[in-house]
């Protein structure tokens, strides 16, 4: 009579169930119509404490048709995987943008009308002229500088010819004279004809330092009415027109380079322990579907006192400019591995009534039939897909993973080819 008991009772039970179950689907339906999170998370942990309830249930009837020499079967099949230490790998993701190492707005170093030798697009190399602003007759006062400068040059030249007679002559009264040939007053005026002519040649060499001085100024002047690209790199913008009148300050183009470039993103300061100069990144780049290995070039030494963030930079290579300045960018950093780590699917990984993780590990394993046993774990970090397990399973072991949703501790079941 006892074999008959049990059986009525659960299935006097699974009625009830039944009818409780359509009560339960009609309020979870009001539930998410209603967008209520506080109801659903208090409805998921009810749930989660009749489950419990029931797997109690369910192990008591099992172990009282044991005791009564009912062999209970195999009640489904479910997968396994058995467990090895392999790398685990944790990533903080957060959101960044492209911006370029440089970017410039060009300006001029002299005020007057502007030409502008370069468009929107184009691209410019480091030293090239972009445009030069009238130099209002500077151009001309240089070359008036440079003739005066080479005419002054002349006449040294040929002072320098005389005073090369003077001193043939000088030398040659001072050999007579040692000799006691010829005159004190002809050696002295030899001797003074020779220092005048040095003298004169020194006073036309200052002369021509002082002219080539100027002549320089107004060179470098001059050189001040072209507007030189200072690195290599596209016109991204052109500002200021042909003919118009411009001044130092004024911004003529938008210079930027797509040569490297930089993902800039704020990290929350909980990471600051963990996130380090040379910490390897994966950035992905949605617009482009590109996924860029890189490494942190720059952490920031401030942290902003309105997100608590903290600023980080990422170099990434332009591509050919394909990547360009504020396209928005993913950024995944590795703050956390562990190269000995026994890592489970998430999915396999169950709460009880108690908030407390476990997992099924088949154990008593005989051809395809085992039994399922009931495994406290400590979770450790998470990556996308799986949960370091921290203690409570090592390698080795045989995890349920396909069909272990439903299980309760001590079950039977069939293990898949």
């Amino acid at each position: 009579m006892k074999k008959f008991i049990i059986p009525i009772v659960i299935l006097t039970g699974l009625t009830a169930c039944k009818k409780d179950n359509a009560v339960k689907d009609e309020k979870l339906e009001i539930l998410i119509k209603n967008k209520d999170v506080k109801g659903l998370q208090a409805y998921k942990e009810r749930q989660k404490f009749k489950m419990d309830s029931l797997n109690n249930v369910m192990s008591n009837i099992e172990g009282q048709l044991t005791a009564m020499g009912v062999s209970a079967d195999a009640n489904g099949v479910v997968s396994t995987q058995k467990l090895e230490l392999t790398n685990f790998v944790h990533n903080v993701e957060i959101q960044g943008n492209v911006t370029t190492d440089q970017d410039v707005k060009v300006q001029p170093q002299f005020a007057g009308t502007l030409s502008l030798f370069v468009k929107k697009g184009q691209n410019v190399s480091k030293g090239q002229v972009i445009g030069r602003v009238a130099d209002g007759g500077l151009r001309d006062q240089y070359l008036q500088a440079q003739n005066g400068v080479t005419g002054m040059k002349a006449q040294v030249a040929s002072a320098q010819a005389n005073t090369n007679l003077s001193r043939i002559a000088f030398e040659k009264q001072s050999a007579l004279w040692k000799q006691k040939i010829g005159s004190e007053f002809q050696y002295l005026q030899a001797k003074a004809n020779y220092d005048a002519a040095l003298k004169t040649v020194s006073a036309m060499q200052s002369q021509v330092q002082g002219l080539q001085r100027a002549a320089d100024a107004v060179k470098a002047n001059l050189a001040k009415t072209a507007i030189v690209a200072p690195f290599s790199g596209v016109i991204d913008e052109v500002i200021t027109q042909n003919g118009q009148v411009v001044s130092p300050g004024t911004d003529i183009v938008k210079l930027i380079s797509l040569g490297m470039m930089r993902v800039e993103a704020d990290v929350p300061e909980s990471y600051l322990a963990k996130v380090r100069q040379g910490t390897s990144v994966k950035v992905f780049l949605p617009a482009l579907n590109q996924t860029i290995n890189s490494s942190i070039r720059l952490v920031g030494n401030y942290i902003n006192p309105a997100n608590r963030t903290f600023k980080i930079e990422i170099p990434v290579p332009g591509k050919g400019g394909i990547i360009k300045p504020n396209l928005l960018a993913q950024v995944k950093i590795e703050d956390y591995i562990n190269p000995s780590a026994i890592q489970v699917p998430q999915q396999y990984i169950y709460e009880d009534a108690a908030k407390k993780s476990y997992v099924f590990v088949a154990t008593n394993i005989k051809g395809n039939d085992a039994v399922a046993k009931k495994v406290m774990v400590n979770p450790g970090e998470k990556s996308e897909d799986a949960v370091e397990i921290t203690t409570g399973l090592k390698a080795g072991d045989i995890i349920i993973t396909d069909g272990s949703k439903n299980l309760s501790d001590g079950e039977k079941v069939k293990l898949a080819q």
